[in-house]
């Protein structure tokens, strides 16, 4: 028995002697024991505070909205500029240059033009056989190039005419905020409703001249469609196909599809004479330069007059 206890004691000396198992103790049953603090980020904020957040974040928006409309009207107001003016000074042509004027052609919609097509999908204009730059006759191919232009006519009368309607309003208000509010809401409006044109031109270039595209200057108007070439002669050209003193054929087909063909030369005109009654043959009685002039018919046995 002794030597059964000394053999346990030394087995026990050796190996690790295991604590005691304790089983988990609710420590809320336990008084003036108090519990842990529960999550703060679990707890749902209050409804104001929500409704705060949701205020802000819609204000930003409707701010960056707002910022970046105004930026837009500046910025389209801002590159139409030239446009703008040009269309304030073309009510007045004392404000343009005689050079001007004499290389401009400007085209309404209602007039006919054997080289100028308007409809519902915009402007399609040829000019043919001369160059555009310098009006000397072109041997290159036509070129198509296709422009979305700009109607400065809607871009200037928005603003002026809600300028003109929020004076009106201030005199009857006796206020001058609408004044203060015109020139911004005329503008904005003004690039909301603004407008392109598009334009299709057919025209020639010659080899020095290749590069000048920005020669003809197009400027769109409302319904009238403004040209201005690089030589006066191409605008005498375009309107009334002369060309140094000789008439140049106008191709008709070639605004509606392909470039077409020169019309060959029409006959020499005759006119149509009628014989009166008791008159001469016309062909008798017609004056012949390298003959003396005969009257009556050779039945009458008439004979001619020398002079």
């Amino acid at each position: 028995m002794q030597e059964n206890n000394s053999l346990e004691q030394g087995a026990g000396a050796d190996s690790p002697v295991s604590p005691p198992v304790v089983p988990p103790v609710d420590q809320s049953k336990i008084p003036g024991l108090r519990s842990e603090p529960a999550d703060v980020s679990s707890v749902p904020p209050p409804p104001w505070t929500l409704f705060a957040r949701w205020c802000l974040d819609r204000s930003r928006r409707l701010v960056h909205l707002i910022w970046k409309f105004v930026c837009d009207a500046a910025s389209y107001y801002w590159s139409i500029r030239h446009a703008l003016w040009e269309y304030v000074a073309g009510f007045a042509p004392n404000m343009m240059s005689e050079a001007v004027r004499m290389r401009e052609v400007r085209l309404a919609s209602y007039e006919a033009h054997p080289l100028v097509d308007y409809d519902s999908a915009g402007w399609r204009v040829a000019v043919p056989n001369v160059c555009v730059v310098c009006g000397e006759a072109a041997r290159t191919p036509p070129v198509d190039e296709n422009l979305a232009v700009d109607n400065a006519a809607r871009a200037c009368l928005i603003p002026l005419s809600t300028m003109l309607v929020t004076s009106v309003l201030g005199l009857i208000l006796w206020s001058r905020w609408p004044l203060l509010l015109a020139l911004p809401l005329g503008c904005g409006l003004g690039y909301l409703l603004r407008e392109k044109i598009s334009v299709r031109l057919r025209v020639m270039r010659c080899a020095k001249h290749t590069g000048r595209t920005n020669i003809p200057q197009v400027l769109v108007w409302g319904n009238t469609l403004v040209l201005r070439f690089g030589h006066k002669l191409v605008r005498k050209v375009f309107l009334y196909g002369e060309m140094a003193g000789t008439t140049v054929p106008l191709a008709r087909g070639a605004v509606a599809g392909e470039w077409a063909p020169e019309p060959e030369a029409a006959p020499p005109y005759t006119p149509l004479t009628i014989p009166l009654a008791d008159s001469p043959h016309p062909d008798i009685s017609t004056i012949r330069h390298s003959q003396p002039p005969v009257f009556g018919s050779d039945d009458d046995n008439s004979s001619a007059m020398v002079p």
